[in-house]
């Protein structure tokens, strides 16, 4: 049965991370939170953990990709600049899938950020919350949907290439100059951009490129179990190349209903919880979600059932549900 620690003081789980299952170079993946986000990780505590393993003689990066969506974290320039905003200054920080979201590995089929390989061990660090698509957001989906490019995105996201929205299209051409796969061409009636769903790769360059925000992303196209289950794909992929030098923590502080990605302050729906570690990503998740619902967690999101990304993350043997909870 899995160990997972639980402590509501960051620094007595930092003092039980076990050191001999990590390398040299060790990254960091946090969520820097969108622009107008006010519940994201603290700062402080993040550089806790950073702090905690450069004194230990190693490397170490905070980690992220860009994101599918138009926002403050589309491209890498903008993205550093909300995390240096957001408080994130004292830290080396990399941008894994490239200044545009286009630089991926494909491990297991799962298009992952390049800069991955640079690493030899991970230290996965959530925020626990809400979530309404998965119905919450964990160790799994900081994982899956975090180290995913902007390609791999849109993969966990739809079964459907994206398309144009002809009222906002300006006829610029921006995205028929920078789609590398020839799929978008103006329409010689309309003069509006058109996507060609045989030719499309399903990069999501056109996304992030699109000054009119002119291109649709299909989220509804997947269903909410669906992207659970290529959420725990993608996290299985990206553990992979760590093997067992990847280390878990999530934080239950600041739960809110949504996910950090909304660009507006959120409430808190619960108190804080306090803090979990371990090396099972499943046992952590299912952990989480069983000391939140004891507190209520389980009226938040109530629509969608929580239990596909664990599941499916167990059934794929990337860990054990099983777990035993030790207070320290």
């Amino acid at each position: 049965m899995t160990e997972v620690y639980f402590s509501q003081d960051i620094e007595t789980i930092l003092d039980r991370i076990p050191f001999e299952v990590l390398g040299k170079s060790v990254a960091i993946k946090v969520h820097f939170g969108e622009k107008g986000c006010t519940t994201f990780l603290s700062p402080r505590l993040v550089q806790k953990v950073y702090d905690k393993i450069i004194s230990s003689g190693r490397d170490a990066s905070l980690v992220e990709c860009n994101v599918l969506y138009k926002g403050s974290r589309t491209n890498s320039t903008d993205h550093l600049k909300t995390a240096k905003e957001h408080g994130f200054t004292d830290m080396n920080i990399d941008i894994l899938d490239g200044e545009l979201g286009d630089e991926f590995i494909d491990v297991m089929g799962c298009k992952l950020g390049k800069g991955l390989e640079k690493y030899d061990s991970i230290i996965i660090l959530s925020h626990f919350k809400g979530h309404m698509m998965t119905g919450f957001g964990g160790a799994i989906k900081n994982t899956g949907m975090g180290l995913g490019s902007r390609a791999g995105k849109l993969h966990m996201h739809s079964r459907i290439k994206p398309s144009v929205n002809q009222n906002r299209c300006k006829s610029c051409e921006i995205c028929i100059n920078n789609c590398n796969a020839k799929a978008i061409s103006l329409n010689k009636t309309t003069n509006k951009a058109k996507i060609d769903s045989d030719k499309c790769e399903g990069c999501a360059m056109c996304i992030s490129i699109c000054p009119e925000r002119a291109i649709n992303i299909p989220w509804a196209s997947e269903t909410s179990e669906g992207l659970q289950k290529k959420i725990a794909e993608y996290s299985k992929a990206a553990l992979s190349i760590f093997k067992n030098s990847a280390i878990f923590i999530n934080v239950l502080q600041n739960i809110t209903e949504d996910c950090d990605c909304l660009d507006k302050p959120q409430k808190p729906v619960l108190d804080d919880i306090g803090f979990l570690l371990s090396d099972n990503i499943v046992a952590i998740d299912q952990a989480s979600l069983d000391l939140a619902n004891n507190k209520g967690f389980n009226a938040v999101q109530k629509s969608i059932e929580k239990q596909p990304q664990i599941e499916h993350a167990a059934n794929m043997g990337i860990g054990s549900k099983n777990y035993k909870l030790i207070s320290i």
